[in-house]
């Protein structure tokens, strides 16, 4: 059964399309939500986003330190919120089936999903990198990603209403970048995964969509490039060559776009994989200078 679309005449319109006003008082009021990889970075940003939005949040991360961080950032600006915190790692089926349905059984539905979780690349070219660490990278990007879709789509299925799911792909999804085959992959897999979503469940008012993040600061990234410790200034000029805006974007730019995906305010995008990069993939940025 359709849960979004109403026929009038030969034409299927949306059932119940909130105004402007309704959508933008309070993005995700009422709406029951999973963050995974919420433990910092992107994620954080994007949890506390969502809960400001009015949303009830379940969040996952291997970090229960990290879990419990961005709670308190949660509860520090909105005090009623309800958040669930579960120790998960999304490359376990089992870890993820249980933390999804702990998470129904304790708010009653899954409106939507923000698959965050992931990790960096293995730096090495096709030829040279170490197989089991290829494997690691692209089991825990794409494999978890997969699982976690799985398990929520067969919770949303249950209850009345649209529901969305998005994945944290990246700029890496789209363009190739060197010595980082692993993560290319399964980012770009991501892609294909949110567009066979919108073609199996689209008409059961489940959509999917891919955010693309450029190079944002947050702890993964000055972990990628740990070669610039101990030299701030060599690490502010490589930044400003990332993209034409010659700055690093923020969690939070991230999180606005995710909210936006998230919401019904974007009831009629499913499919997409939407850059947040500074013009990054615009400009093909890595083949300039800025400074």
């Amino acid at each position: 059964k359709n849960k979004q679309t109403q026929r009038v005449g030969s034409t299927l319109l949306p059932a119940a399309f909130p105004t402007r006003q309704e959508v933008k008082a309070m993005m995700l009021k009422d709406k029951v939500g999973i963050v995974t990889g919420s433990g910092s970075g992107i994620g954080r940003a994007s949890a506390v986003r969502c809960a400001r939005e009015g949303a009830k949040l379940a969040l996952f991360d291997v970090s229960e330190a990290g879990l419990e961080g961005t709670r308190a950032e949660i509860l520090s600006s909105v005090p009623t919120a309800e958040v669930l915190c579960l120790k998960v790692d999304v490359s376990s089926e089992e870890e993820v089936k249980n933390a999804i349905d702990e998470t129904c059984k304790t708010f009653g539905k899954l409106d939507f999903a923000h698959n965050n979780a992931g990790v960096s690349m293995s730096p090495g070219k096709v030829g040279e990198v170490d197989t089991k660490s290829w494997e690691r990278v692209v089991h825990i990007n794409l494999f978890g990603n997969f699982y976690c879709a799985k398990y929520e789509i067969q919770h949303m299925l249950k209850h009345e209403g649209p529901s969305s799911i998005l994945f944290t792909s990246s700029v890496g999804g789209l363009i190739g970048t060197p010595a980082s085959s692993d993560y290319v992959c399964s980012k770009h897999a991501l892609i294909g995964l949110a567009k066979a979503i919108c073609c199996d469940y689209a008409d059961a008012g489940i959509r999917a969509n891919c955010i693309c993040p450029g190079q944002i600061a947050t702890p993964m990234w000055e972990t990628v490039n740990s070669r610039f410790a101990g030299d701030p200034e060599g690490f502010a000029k490589f930044n400003r060559s990332q993209n034409p805006m010659r700055r690093l974007g923020r969690p939070e730019e991230i999180a606005a776009a995710a909210v936006f995906l998230l919401s019904e305010e974007s009831s009629h995008i499913a499919g997409v994989a939407l850059p947040v990069d500074g013009a990054h993939v615009a400009s093909n940025a890595s083949y300039f200078n800025w400074d």
